[in-house]
């Protein structure tokens, strides 16, 4: 089975990211290990107080965990390497000095793309098992820095659905991200329908994130196109293919959060409800099911945040940027696109903050 962390392994993004990175790295260099990097980290008013400011989209891989990925068959963490991504102490102070710099307090963490899909269930599971404790460290850390969703053994259902139940009820993750393929599958396949049951059992949320695999298409990979316009369409692609399946409606506990804006979802929206009115090509209204769906802010155009605005509304809108390929005043970008799109203000402090609350049930968590 193919394992579509390689879908990544292309390297665009990689190579600027190097260049960031050898431009800042002399002045981020520290000692001390976890001491210095306690210290770069600067303890906010309490976790995830009213009104901070939290990105729901961000990344984190210890080499360890990416080399394990490769030792079992993923050919795709070179996109993940030497981007100042990893658990360091260099590489956290760095982190926090770019949040600071925009006015981010907390992150949300997650592994997708880089997450074991092979026949081999006990190397996926222990995969899973090693990011998740990894990010369970970093929150208890960094409680004022960090939340985080799991990971987890698809296309292994019974073990993705056991270490779910970890993350959520043990661990206090958010939710579990997924890939929005899982080896060669739609994660609308019925042979994850168990899991969406277990996961609307625990009323979790799933963040959608794409994998880099170019929707398998020729006419974007051959072209090297899998990172400039493939991730969007790849999200644009799983949300429609949850829909087609009826996997919200079967399923209401589930808060589904989808990367990017959702792809080209709003873009179209008028086309893919015509498709439903006119041709059944729905089993219910799309317009109607993605308004209760969340999207995350990385897409950083301030057109493209106003056509969803205008299409779903705005208290779904969850401020993302997709770190680390996204940093230093680009990292800064993130907030400041959302501040100068003309958006009401009340509507962007929502975006930047609010929101965000509401998704993850933080007043009633710090009550």
């Amino acid at each position: 089975m193919h394992d579509h962390s390689d879908c990544c392994a292309s390297h665009p993004r990689r190579d600027f990211l190097l260049g960031v990175a050898g431009a800042a790295g002399a002045s981020l260099v520290i000692a001390g290990g976890a001491q210095a990097a306690e210290q770069a980290a600067p303890v906010a008013a309490g976790r995830a107080a009213a009104g901070v400011r939290i990105d729901t989209h961000a990344h984190l891989w210890p080499v360890e965990y990416l080399d394990f990925l490769e030792k079992n068959g993923s050919t795709g963490t070179p996109v993940a390497r030497n981007i100042r991504a990893t658990d360091s102490a260099e590489d956290l102070k760095a982190r926090f000095a770019m949040m600071d710099a925009a006015g981010v307090q907390m992150q949300v963490l997650s592994a997708s793309p880089q997450i074991l899909q092979t026949d081999d269930a006990a190397a996926c599971l222990t995969a899973a098992k090693m990011i998740n404790d990894t990010y369970a460290r970093l929150v208890g850390q960094y409680p004022d820095r960090f939340m985080a969703y799991g990971a987890v053994p698809l296309p292994h259902v019974d073990e993705a659905i056991a270490e779910a139940r970890r993350c959520v009820e043990e661990l206090g993750f958010l939710g579990i991200s997924l890939n929005t393929l899982v080896a060669n599958k739609t994660i609308a396949d019925p042979a994850y329908l168990p899991f969406y049951a277990e996961m609307d059992r625990l009323g979790a949320v799933i963040y959608i994130h794409p994998t880099g695999c170019g929707t398998l298409s020729p006419m974007v990979n051959d072209f090297r196109l899998e990172w400039v316009v493939g991730a969007p369409f790849e999200d644009s692609l799983a949300a429609l293919q949850l829909l087609k399946a009826d996997i919200p409606h079967k399923f209401p506990n589930i808060k589904f959060h989808v990367a990017h804006l959702g792809g080209v979802v709003a873009f179209l929206m008028q086309r893919i409800e015509d498709n439903y009115t006119g041709w059944k090509a729905f089993p219910r209204s799309p317009t109607a099911e993605l308004k209760k769906m969340w999207f995350d802010t990385a897409n950083f155009h301030g057109p493209a945040l106003r056509c969803i605005a205008d299409t779903f509304g705005t208290d779904k809108l969850l401020l993302g940027s997709d770190f680390p390929y996204f940093q230093d005043e680009l990292y800064t970008r993130i907030v400041t696109y959302i501040e100068e799109s003309k958006l009401p203000p009340e509507t962007c402090e929502a975006i930047l903050s609010g929101n965000v609350r509401r998704l993850y049930d933080l007043d009633k968590k710090r009550a």
